[in-house]
């Protein structure tokens, strides 16, 4: 407002607050004008009732003090300071002059019509019953005469003109009010409607649930991305929809939003209504009315299907093997850290196998054929081994094998042999049958141990004595070979 600005009144960030302050400040100005007039008036009118001046100079001072605490920022104390002291005054004049037959009972009304604007209604009906019980006790007085003599303002233009004011007093409070509601509900439809252009606009799917979970309402982008219609969808709880393999992570945040906590964006996995799985990045938050209390919770879902099929992209370019699409070493280097696991005395085993004279098949056939064979051994060596196992390739015609959880010397015996064979099984590539072998070394080791030995040199140290000792063989490292 205009006058807020001259007056140098603070702007409130609450609607509401703004709103009683506009209501104030037009108060506080119409107020003290009608005062000064009305006392000028009836000092050449009614010069006898010397009880105006008193009431005038009251609810000037009255009227000071609360425009300096609302510049304060007090808003509610400079609200009080209208209605304690205005009302006394009035109540006071009928006790003590005027009688229930004074004008300044239109004041008491005047009163309550203010503390309902600018207060609130709670504090409208005390003062209506506080004045309502002062009236009764102010006519009982007069009718057993102890409150003798009373001496209304008789019926004088000076009546008229305080009623004429307190009237006119009234309509400003009703124009303002209503001016101030038709701008707060304006600013409220124009809130609505960029929240709405907001909500059906956004790439983002928006979900609104109440506070079991149950779907209020969503927006066009939610609707599409889990395959519902907006009647099948509304009411829906969020379970529905919830990955059913790992729950406790939607668990957990929905505890934590209703405990009034603010929860990170996190990532989760959202079941469609035909079955299939999306991933998603969720934003929630709890949402409170003008009261502070608890209304619904905003949910905001992004698709990121497109985003972590490229973060899979660049995890094979960086962990596995172009050719073979195993595990690289970079992978491998990974896995076998994991793989200890302090005061655990469980065996783990690594196998290095190199494949003998692989250079001819690339001499003979072709580096063609040669990335075809190492890509037909990649597969059979999966398919050797259990889905614990992790097989990698290191480059050239070499693999690394991890084996966890064995029980002696003899299991991992069994498996070299089974994998020689596997190895050795011809295959047919471009109608060429190709028949290869290979040399392993193999090392075991308890896995709380791994830290202080290196399975990988070893193995391969290994592998190479079985080269000198004539190929497509097994053998395990002891340290006396190093001797």
């Amino acid at each position: 407002m205009l006058m807020n600005k001259i007056f140098m009144i603070p702007d409130f960030i609450d609607q509401e607050k703004q709103r009683k302050a506009d209501i104030l400040v037009v108060s506080q100005i119409s107020l003290l004008l009608l005062v000064i007039a009305m006392v000028i008036y009836s000092a050449f009118t009614t010069p006898e009732h010397t009880e105006t001046y008193y009431m005038g100079g009251v609810g000037v001072l009255a009227i000071i003090c609360s425009f300096l605490l609302l510049r304060n920022g007090k808003l509610e104390a400079a609200c009080w300071m209208i209605v304690i002291p205005g009302w006394l005054v009035f109540t006071v004049d009928l006790a003590a002059v005027a009688g229930i037959r004074g004008v300044s009972v239109l004041g008491q009304i005047l009163i309550v019509i203010f503390a309902g604007l600018a207060l609130n209604g709670k504090t409208a009906l005390m003062i209506t019953f506080l004045t309502l019980t002062a009236n009764f006790v102010i006519l009982r007085l007069e009718q057993v005469d102890i409150l003798a003599n009373p001496l209304p303002l008789p019926a004088s233009d000076t009546r008229w003109f305080i009623q004429t004011a307190y009237l006119l007093m009234a309509a400003i409070y009703i124009w303002t009010a209503d001016r101030v509601l038709k701008k707060a509900l304006s600013n409220s439809r124009e809130t609505a409607d960029r929240y709405r252009a907001l909500f059906e606009r956004t790439n983002d799917g928006v979900v609104i649930y109440n506070l079991e979970w149950d779907v209020i309402s969503a927006n066009t982008q939610a609707l599409d991305l889990l395959g519902y219609t907006e009647h099948e969808f509304t009411g829906l709880n969020s379970f529905e929809w919830e990955d059913p393999e790992n729950p406790s992570v939607m668990r957990r945040n929905r505890e934590h939003i209703l405990q009034g906590e603010t929860i990170p964006i996190f990532e989760d996995t959202l079941v469609r209504k035909g079955g299939s799985r999306v991933p998603v990045e969720l934003s929630m938050a709890l949402v409170h009315d003008a009261k502070g209390n608890p209304r619904h919770v905003q949910c905001i879902i992004r698709d990121i299907t497109e985003r972590k099929g490229y973060e899979q992209q660049l995890e094979q370019q960086a962990l596995y093997d172009p050719l073979t699409n195993l595990p690289n070493r970079t992978l491998f280097e990974d896995r076998y850290q994991k793989a200890h696991s302090e005061n655990d005395p469980s065996l783990v085993a690594v196998l290095f196998v190199d494949l003998d004279n692989f250079k001819w098949v690339n001499d003979e056939y072709g580096h063609a054929v040669g990335d075809q064979v190492l890509r037909e051994l990649g597969t059979r060596l999966q398919k050797s081994l259990r889905e614990s196992d992790t097989v990698a390739r290191l480059g050239g015609d070499e693999f690394v094998i991890i084996l966890e959880n064995i029980q002696n010397k003899e299991d991992v015996s069994r498996i070299a042999r089974k994998l020689l064979k596997t190895i050795s099984n011809s295959m047919h590539i471009d109608d060429t049958h190709i028949q290869i072998t290979a040399s392993i070394g193999i090392h075991i080791a308890e896995k709380r141990n791994l830290p202080y030995v290196d399975l990988l040199k070893s193995s391969d140290y290994a592998m190479y004595q079985v080269k000198d000792s004539g190929k497509n063989d097994f053998r395990f490292y002891e340290s006396v070979d190093q001797s």
